[in-house]
């Protein structure tokens, strides 16, 4: 068994963890990257990235995100970022030339990045975690770190090193529904927009309840490319009725895309199953093996009943499940759904979100919404209870199922990122811990790379007062609706 020694060890290629290791880098510190997979990127590589700004239309995640996107914007590879009435903001990006710019830039930062490498165990000596156990075709080594942030998705690092963690609702365990989404290429793109705005579609269920704020989406649409889909409950029933569809989802979900190189293709977000357990082999084989099944009924679905659909093809399934909660690390400070709804601030916030408390329901179908203000996020809550040496980021922070259901979208992600190896390199790089590391000093490392935590107001989009506002108090506009056993893995 080998062993190798760096400042810090990130866990996990995803979006957080680009971020993390990217931020580490770049602030000096020798850096590992561990991805399990032959691509950096994750989830972050397989939808678009929603919730730049609140739902008041503030911006609340810059930094590296602004950065990524818009690097991929100048080049044609991700559309601007678009103002959305339920999830703030959006962007389409390019899967593939995301994946090869974040490798670029994580290469240019110095971080060594693993491909292939699984990791199996965490390092832990005392109350301290000091690196992880990786296999890779080289064999089994050690990796020391002075610390380790995880950003598997999963929590696995914490699991294995014995710290706290929760997963799914407090009432049973269960976790929101997983989605493997994949994109449609050859739509009409004309022909699905007058669908769109048609209110006979209900594209949009959030906006049902004020025609008002309807008509004046369907006015925006005539200037967007890029925006997203939650509703056409009647096509599905219409659907389900003559027995075409048979998959638990009632709603057309998912984003209309456009991109210089993707100008005609939505992504699908609809397949699902229920009762998942994400750190279960078993029932993570189950679910695939459930969630492939669909993709073809729900082609023939498109091509059967929706409006500028009928020449659709396929062209790309997702590499990976949407898993959108596993295990969350308990942290020194746990974000709940009242810090959201209130929009509360910390004195040592490090990042910022304002998607809404989004979750897809655990034991029905559909969605459950509450809206929420922009919040801060405490480093408290990027630092693991009761140990020392590790952080995390991602999906896996210290938060409740309610709140994680709002953090887990990918600006969010890569701004906790961002914040956790800023903060892992300043503390590896001084010889302290993490929770000796000035929060200041923190905050103004991230406020010059552009980050954005609150310190000075929000900037509101300069067209907002054109765009719709739902009220705040606005909350689960469609209800819940009784699905078949089949769609439970046990």
């Amino acid at each position: 068994m080998h062993s190798s020694e760096w400042d810090v060890v990130v866990v996990g290629g995803g979006a957080a963890g680009i971020a993390a290791a990217l931020a580490s880098g770049r602030s000096g510190a020798r850096t590992l990257l561990i991805e399990r997979s032959g691509f950096v990127g994750g989830v972050s590589a397989t939808l678009p990235w929603l919730g730049f700004h609140d739902q008041r239309y503030q911006r609340v995640v810059r930094g590296l995100a602004d950065e990524f996107v818009g690097a991929l914007g100048r080049a044609g590879h991700a559309s601007a970022i678009t103002l959305d009435p339920k999830c703030g903001s959006l962007a389409a990006v390019h899967s593939h030339y995301w994946k090869v710019l974040a490798l670029r830039l994580l290469r240019e930062a110095g971080v060594m990045v693993l491909m292939h490498a699984v990791f199996v165990d965490t390092v832990r000596r005392g109350d301290r975690i000091t690196g992880v156990v990786v296999e890779s075709k080289s064999g089994r080594e050690i990796v020391s770190g002075r610390v380790v942030i995880d950003c598997s998705g999963d929590g696995d690092v914490a699991a294995r090193g014995g710290v706290a963690w929760e997963k799914g609702r407090t009432e049973d365990g269960l976790v929101q529904s997983p989605t493997l989404v994949f994109r449609l290429g050859g739509i009409d793109d004309d022909a699905f927009r007058r669908a769109c705005q048609n209110p006979a579609f209900n594209y949009r269920e959030w906006l049902a309840p004020y025609p008002h704020l309807f008509t004046q989406m369907a006015e925006k649409l005539e200037t967007v490319d890029t925006y997203v889909l939650g509703g056409f409950a009647g096509l599905v029933e219409q659907a389900r009725d003559a027995g075409d569809l048979h998959v638990p989802q009632t709603r057309i979900v998912g984003v209309k895309l456009h991109t210089r190189e993707t100008p005609h293709e939505l992504s699908v977000v609809m397949t699902r199953v229920l009762g998942l357990d994400p750190t279960d082999v078993d029932s993570l084989s189950e679910a695939y093996a459930r969630v492939y099944e669909q993709v073809p009924e729900l082609i023939r679905f498109f091509r059967a009943y929706v409006p500028g659909c009928e020449g659709t093809h396929l062209v790309e399934i997702a590499p990976m499940l949407g898993v959108r909660e596993s295990r969350r690390i308990m942290g020194d400070y746990v974000l709940t759904a009242e810090d959201l709804v209130a929009g509360t601030r910390h004195e040592d916030d490090v990042a910022m979100g304002g998607y809404h408390i989004d979750i897809h329901r655990p034991s029905g179908s559909w969605v459950s919404s509450r809206n929420v203000q922009a919040y801060g996020i405490p480093l408290r809550a990027l630092i693991a209870r009761d140990v020392d040496g590790l952080m995390m980021a991602g999906k896996c922070i210290s938060a409740t199922h309610e709140a994680i259901a709002s953090t887990r979208v990918i600006p969010i992600c890569i701004a906790e990122g961002q914040a956790a190896g800023t903060a892992a390199a300043l503390a590896a790089l001084s010889g302290r811990d993490v929770r000796s590391v000035p929060v200041a000093g923190i905050q103004g490392a991230l406020v010059a790379a552009g980050a954005e935590i609150g310190l000075h107001g929000l900037e509101r989009h300069p067209d907002a007062d054109s765009w719709p506002e739902l009220p705040l108090e606005e909350t689960d506009a469609a209800p819940d609706a009784v699905i078949a056993d089949s769609a439970w893995l046990t």
